[in-house]
Order: C-alpha cells, then sequence, then structure tokens
C-alpha cells in the first residue's frame, strides 16, 4: 500500500475492509448458529444430583420432550425455526448479497 501511497483511514476503507468483509460475514453466519446452539443446549444442566434449569427456549423443549408433550415439542421446534429462517433471511442473507456484490473479485 505505501508504493500506491495509500495511507490511514483511507487504506482501511478502500483496502482492507473490503478484503475481510465476505470472510467476515461467513464466520459471522458459523458463529452466530454454533452460539445459538449451544444457548439452546445449557438451559438445562444435569451433572450428579444437581439439576439446573434456565428460562428460555431450549428449557421448554427439553420439558415438552422428558414429558412426552408432542404439541409442545412442535410449538417449540416451529418457533425455533421461525426465528432462525427470520435471523437469516433479515440480517445474514443481505450482508452475504452485500458481500457479493461489492466485495468480490
Amino acid at each position: 500500500m505505501s508504493s500506491l501511497g495509500v495511507k490511514g483511514w483511507l487504506r482501511w476503507k478502500n483496502f482492507i475492509l473490503p478484503a475481510i468483509f465476505p470472510s467476515y460475514v461467513t464466520g459471522g453466519i458459523t458463529a452466530a448458529g454454533g452460539a445459538w446452539n449451544a444457548s439452546i443446549v445449557a438451559e438445562i444442566v444435569s451433572y450428579g444430583p444437581h439439576h439446573l434449569t434456565a428460562t428460555g427456549l431450549g428449557a421448554y423443549i427439553a420439558e415438552a420432550t422428558a414429558t412426552g408433550n408432542f404439541p409442545k415439542i412442535l410449538v417449540g421446534i416451529s418457533v425455533m425455526s421461525v426465528y432462525v429462517v427470520a435471523v437469516n433471511r433479515l440480517l445474514w442473507r443481505r450482508l452475504y448479497a452485500i458481500a457479493e456484490r461489492r466485495y468480490s473479485l
């Protein structure tokens, strides 16, 4: 970059950020999916005689599964699916389209 005379914020704005943006979006999608799965699973923890339960969608689905309440299981999985699809369409798909349109080689 020094041979082009580009320094400071201009260097970041025109070279570095456009170069990393597509990878950043892909990494964000992957990290958000992993974090979502971990938070759902971590709402109920059993270790020996200790049982910890948080209030949330994962605990709702786990409780419904433990009691065999299939309508509640269906509602929980449906809410989870709608949430994931909405976040993907409203946030990640738009960011990915920007990355493809503006910052691809």
